[in-house]
């Protein structure tokens, strides 16, 4: 009897621990398929947000995304929306909550972390946002907007180079990318890498031949690395595409390269197109001096200049030629009172060229200037690249 009861127990046990095991897989069951729901209808309604936020209807797209927020859902895309939508509506803290949440949930996710990042730099908050698109490079190395959020950012930390380093790295990544390698072409440019900045924008127009701001820049980069021959076939191109743009700097740039190329009758025309009453400048009655210049015509050149100087007597580039021309015609003294007067600007270009001329119109004596002979002051536009140009011209006469 005593057996029979202790069997009994033992079966009611099993019965009670059986029903146990399966009260907890069942709680456990369901608690994954409500997971699954809650992530279903984050998915659904982060598709809905997302196609609400490209049409521009703001409001929509924020409703949809708070409603996945409020329910509690861990769901980083959804954080990552509410970011941008907030970062739309100039809430930069709430933005920088929800792309802060969103990096929590998911540090491993790309797009958390460029999103952060462009929120800290409108902050302000340049490191921490360098770290984040750094960040964002290393987990998704094959998207572009990555690699050039975190160029940019260097750039703006005052690290140019390590900045061409990252997009080089980029370009070899995704070699068919354009924008890439015409972001590469602007920091080479920035560095003063201009032969290097001209190949990295030629590779972006040959995968993107349509697209005519890599080709002004190839036109800047070409001029400055001194392949002035190439620059004016690409400017002319420009300028027959574009005749309305091409009305300021392209023709200056143009003028200027022809200039170079000794082509100085078609470089005259552009520039008297700028010199014609009210619309001259000082800038075109320099390069028609320079002209003239090359052409031996040194009076036509002095009376350009001297215009120039009388409207601004302190013209660093105008005051350089000035000397040139006068110790050219053999008068020293006036010479080095304008050659002095240009090497006080301190962005007085090509300072050497200037400094062996006033040397020569001391009468001290110098050594050759250089196996490139005597160069012009740059006529290019001053915010547009380095003062230095391609001109050259034979040494001056009765100097000796």
């Amino acid at each position: 009897m005593r057996t029979k009861r202790i069997l009994l127990y033992a079966a009611v046990t099993c019965v009670f621990l059986a029903a146990g095991c399966g009260q907890s897989k069942m709680n456990k069951d369901r608690e994954e398929a409500r997971q699954r729901w809650a992530e279903s209808r984050a998915e659904m309604m982060l598709k809905l947000a997302e196609g609400a936020f490209e049409k521009g209807d703001f409001g929509r797209a924020r409703q949809y995304a708070e409603e996945v927020i409020h329910a509690g859902a861990p769901y980083a895309p959804i954080y990552v929306l509410a970011a941008r939508l907030a970062a739309e509506m100039k809430d930069t803290d709430q933005a920088l909550d929800y792309a802060q949440a969103a990096k929590a949930i998911d540090p491993e996710s790309p797009e958390a972390r460029y999103v952060l990042g462009t929120i800290q730099q409108a902050l302000g908050h340049e490191r921490d946002a360098l770290d984040e698109f750094a960040k964002a490079v290393e987990l998704s190395p094959g998207v572009p907007r990555y690699a050039l959020a975190e160029a940019e950012m260097l750039v703006a930390a005052g690290q140019a180079d390590a900045a061409a380093r990252c997009l080089a790295e980029a370009a070899g990544r995704m070699p068919g990318r354009a924008d890439v390698h015409a972001a590469l072409g602007d920091v080479l440019s920035f560095l003063g890498r201009h032969k290097e900045a001209a190949g990295s924008y030629q590779v972006a127009l040959r995968l993107d031949p349509k697209e005519e701001g890599p080709k002004e820049r190839l036109a800047m980069a070409l001029f400055y690395s001194g392949a002035c021959d190439e620059a004016e076939r690409v400017l002319a191109e420009l300028a027959e595409s574009e005749p309305d743009f091409a009305a300021g700097w392209v023709h200056q740039m143009r003028a200027d390269c022809l200039l170079a190329l000794g082509r100085t009758g078609e470089a005259r025309a552009f520039y008297e197109r700028q010199t014609g009453g009210a619309a001259a400048t000082s800038r075109s009655l320099v390069a028609l001096a320079q002209c003239d210049i090359v052409e031996d015509r040194l009076a036509s050149a002095r009376t350009f200049l001297e215009k120039v100087l009388a409207a601004r007597p302190q013209d660093a580039e105008a005051n350089a030629l000035m000397g040139y021309v006068l110790l050219a015609e053999g008068r020293p003294g006036e010479a080095a009172s304008h050659l002095k007067l240009a090497l006080k600007d301190p962005a007085c270009g090509n300072r050497e060229t200037v400094e062996w001329l006033l040397a020569r119109a001391e009468g001290r004596s110098v050594p050759p200037l250089s196996p490139r002979a005597v160069p012009l002051p740059a006529a290019t536009l001053k915010d547009t690249g380095p003062r230095d140009g391609p001109y050259t011209l034979a040494k001056p006469v009765n100097t000796s």
